[in-house]
């Protein structure tokens, strides 16, 4: 650790140190809550309900009715400004939930109709049910004025999993009086233990849009890292039955694909018939957990994703949009970066590569090609829930093996394999002590591959990794600690060793790296990771400090994703908040930041500080603004294999500006500079997100988006000489993106809706100045590169050739260029009977590329209405039994 690092962090500790130290009477009041004692009781119905919203069954009028509610937002711990009831009863198959919403100005309660589970600016009500009792974990249940449906299961106290779908009944009714909403919740859609009288966690919430208040009936402090631990307890449900828990769904699709052909392909026609099936099914195992499995899932409704161009040696991240995974991905889940609700995208379990592209291609081979763009998911089940305060998970998933067909030069035709035949597990098991104030637990993962066969030896064999974390809350909930290891190993044939060792997560070969040990002939692979942090969240002033690290032979991508490894980082965070509304704004944070990294070597990498601030006025437009300082003592990685180069100071600077959501026209706009003077080297863009809430069923938006940098080290190629010697060659990029997200959702009903999707993409990057590192740790940044004159150079249609004085050839393909890309899509969607859907999907997609690099988007945007594409028109019928 640096001294520059020790000092600042030694300072902030002090700092926050003597904040909390001082006096309750030096603070400013606050209104404390009362304690997350509250009780309601609920009766056993002996008639029928009719879900309606109407609350005349005389089911309620024996149910006790409980009132006392307190305002989370905007004024915390203030008087709710209407009154909030609710009433709870159940019978052996259902738990009901009445809720009156007073308002005294009916007419403004807003209900917007939106597909179920989107979020909107209305009135809500939300019931949370916390089933295990574990105060941690809770089933999500919520309706909007017009009817509309959201669910969630929360987890870890405070983390959301909207992808969670239920079957549950619900009715809105709105009079003279404000709002009444019933919720039934059969029991085969929670889990809890099969015991004679149950105790389960309960909260209720409602949102009233016009104010932007948010009241609680269990007091629920913005500043305490908690939510689902604070719930009230509902008691009086007893001796009900196990609830008989059998879900199949099958499904069918059918359809056409439309594509551009090579006139010379052999293969492909223009208009080809697409069609498959299969089930996902559902099972109640025990009263506790569930087996979840689905055989050929289909996939075909998903959002297709943003457009991207990565001229880093790093994999892009895309976020997993697939039900069977995103589903219950809460309990497979383990961070291996800070910020596991949802900040980092480092982890062990990575569900997107079960399914991804094959590794390999059939063009490899020859020019006309048939090959699949996924890898077939045969099967996939999962055994989920908790039990006696343990969470388990397990999962496992088997792909098929992929063969292309190819038609080489000579004429013939062959089949190689593309992609092996794999099995994906991942494991986890967690318990939960001191009422969720503590857990401690552990995952493990497993890819095996069945390479015997085929010609993909490069691939690993195996790839086992497992990790253990402890988590604690004390001292009144506000103290956190969190500390997480792990390790890895992979193993396979010398070839995919050399490849893990080579790859840009730590690049053994480095010719300077000499305590990496790069061995070729390894044939496995091992490492460790581990990261931790203390701190403590205060009303005023909220403070951590932790660290990260993996050793260098640290590779978890077979089932992870993963995109560094050979550290060792330290840092420290600090916040003022005030979430106090005052005379102009609502909230307000300051934040600073600083951290400090070195290698395995023990090389200083860079060290830096951030500081930022964000705010909520008092008419709900926000903001945040800030920047940071990096210095890069030293890039490991920008010659990729290369030599380690000396870095440079970088600063960035980036805003944000929203408006008040609650209105039908809102927006948010974001910018964002750097600026690297050593290398004259700088980046800017910027975006703009417009929502239009036309109608109370149509919802718009445009977001426009632009980015523009020059850079005067990016990486193009190593080239090899004719002696066999590396240059590795670099050069000044102007670079250009530009684009515009589109989307439209049109409701009729809250069971159909019609959305569509739209991204057209242009990208741009022309490259000059080519050099080459002759002193890569020299201080002077000019002194580090040999500039390539333009005299040694031969610039082709595709490739450039260098002759050097001394005679010494070597030649790059060109860089240049320019691509577009329109992705879109277009998804009806019919919830015919609960939990039964009827899909209708219109999917497009262009693109195409030349070696030109000038940003032309208006040429650029035309050539894409005849750029090849194809479009897909598919079916998909979905039929939900419940057994």
């Amino acid at each position: 650790m640096s001294p520059k690092f020790l000092l600042a962090t030694l300072a902030l500790a002090c700092a926050a140190r003597a904040a909390h130290a001082a006096p309750e009477s030096a603070r400013p009041a606050t209104n404390d809550a009362p304690k997350a004692d509250r009780t309601v009781d609920a009766v056993r119905r002996a008639t029928p309900i009719t879900v309606d919203g109407v609350l005349d069954d005389d089911a309620w009028k024996n149910a006790p009715q409980t009132s006392t509610f307190w305002q989370r937002e905007p004024n915390e711990g203030a008087p709710p400004s209407f009154r909030t009831s609710f009433r709870v009863t159940y019978d052996d198959h259902a738990l009901y939930v009445a809720v009156t919403a007073r308002d005294p100005q009916p007419d403004k309660i807003r209900g917007l109709l939106t597909r179920r589970d989107e979020m909107s600016s209305s009135d809500w009500i939300n019931i949370g049910v916390d089933s295990y009792h574990d105060r941690r974990t809770a089933f999500v249940f919520g309706v909007n004025a017009a009817g509309v449906q959201r669910d969630m299961i929360m987890f870890d106290d405070t983390q959301e999993d909207s992808s969670w779908n239920a079957v549950w009944e619900s009715g809105v009714h709105v009079d003279d009086h404000g709002c009444t909403a019933e919720f039934r919740i059969p029991y085969s859609q929670i889990r809890f233990p099969d015991q004679p009288e149950q105790v389960w966690g309960l909260q209720v919430s409602r949102v009233v849009q016009r104010t932007n208040e948010t009241d609680f009936w269990n007091p629920s402090p913005r500043d305490k890292p908690q939510l689902v631990s604070l719930f009230g307890e509902l008691h009086g449900i007893r001796k009900i039955p196990p609830a008989r828990r059998l879900e199949v769904v099958p499904y069918v699709v059918g359809g056409a694909r439309v594509t551009s052909v090579d006139a010379g392909d052999p293969f492909t026609d223009p208009v080809s018939g697409q069609g498959t099936f299969g089930v996902d099914l559902e099972y109640g195992v025990t009263t506790d957990l569930t087996l979840s499995a689905s055989i050929n899932p289909d996939f075909g409704q998903v959002e297709a994703d943003p457009s991207q161009v990565n001229l880093t040696a790093q994999e892009t991240f895309f976020q997993e949009k697939r039900p069977f995974f995103v589903e219950g991905a809460d309990i497979l889940r383990f961070s291996l970066g800070q910020g596991d609700g949802g900040g980092s995208i480092e982890t062990m379990f990575y569900s997107r590569r079960i399914g991804a592209p094959p590794h390999g291609t059939g063009y490899d081979y020859g020019d006309y090609v048939v090959e699949d763009p996924q890898t077939q998911i045969l099967g996939a089940a999962k055994l989920s829930g908790k039990t006696g305060g343990w969470s388990i998970g397990l999962m496992n998933a088997i792909t098929s093996q992929e063969k292309a067909v190819v038609q080489t030069a000579d004429g013939s035709r062959i089949n190689p394999v593309i992609e092996p035949l794999t099995s994906y597990t991942v494991a986890k098991i967690q318990r939960d002590l001191g009422g969720g104030a503590t857990t401690i637990g552990g995952a493990v993962t497993a890819v095996n591959r069945k390479l015997d066969g085929t010609d993909m030896d490069w691939l690993h064999r195996s790839a086992y990794t497992g990790g253990l974390r402890l988590q604690h809350r004390w001292g009144g909930d506000r103290w956190t600690a969190d500390l997480r290891v792990a390790s890895s190993t992979v193993a396979g044939s010398a070839e995919s060793i050399d490849e893990t060792q080579r790859a840009s997560q730590r690049y053994y070969q480095r010719p300077d790296a000499d305590y990496l040990h790069y061995d070729p002939t390894r044939t496995r692979l091992s490492g460790a990771a581990a990261l931790g942090n203390i701190g403590r969240n205060g009303k005023q002033w909220s403070w951590a400090t932790g660290f990260d690290t993996r050793t260098p032979g640290f590779e978890v991508n077979d089932l992870g994703f993963q995109r560094g490894a050979d550290y060792l980082v330290n840092w420290v965070w600090l916040q003022r908040h005030d979430n106090d509304p005052g005379e102009h704004f609502n909230t307000w944070s300051v934040n600073y930041s600083a951290w400090s990294s070195e290698n395995y070597g023990g090389d200083w990498m860079s060290v830096g500080g951030n500081v930022n601030a964000n705010a909520t006025l008092k008419n709900y437009w926000g903001g945040n603004l800030g920047g940071n300082v990096n210095w890069d003592r030293l890039q490991t990685g920008l010659l990729r294999g290369g030599p380690a180069v000396r870095g440079n100071r970088m600063a960035n600077l980036w805003a944000n500006l929203w408006s008040d959501g609650r209105q039908r026209v809102h927006a948010n706009l974001s910018g964002n500079a750097g600026w690297a003077p050593a290398s004259d080297s700088y980046r800017g863009g910027g975006n703009l997100d417009v929502t239009v809430q036309a109608m109370s069923n149509l919802d718009l938006s445009a977001g426009p988006f632009i980015n523009h940098s020059i850079d005067d080290n990016q990486y193009v190629e190593e080239a090899i000489d004719q002696a066999g010697s590396s240059h590795y060659v670099l050069a000044r990029i102007h670079q250009t993106t530009a684009g515009m997200t589109l989307r439209a959702s049109y409701t009729l009903s809250p069971d159909l809706s019609i959305q569509v999707y739209a991204q057209p993409f242009v990208a741009a990057g022309s490259y000059g100045q080519y050099k080459e590192p002759v002193a890569p740790r020299a201080a002077h940044y000019d002194d580090r590169y040999a500039i390539l004159p333009a005299s040694q150079m031969m610039v082709g249609d595709d490739t450039i050739g260098v002759t050097r004085p001394d005679g010494t050839t070597y030649a790059f393909g060109r860089p240049d260029f320019n691509f577009r890309e329109l992705r879109s899509n277009v998804v009806i969607r019919w919830e015919y009977l609960p939990g039964s859907t009827l899909f209708l999907i219109w999917s497009q997609n262009r693109s195409d590329s030349i070696i030109d690099g000038r940003f032309r988007p208006g040429t650029d945007f035309a050539d894409l209405a005849t750029a090849p594409g194809e479009h897909v028109l598919l079916a998909k019928l979905t039929l939900w039994m419940g057994l």
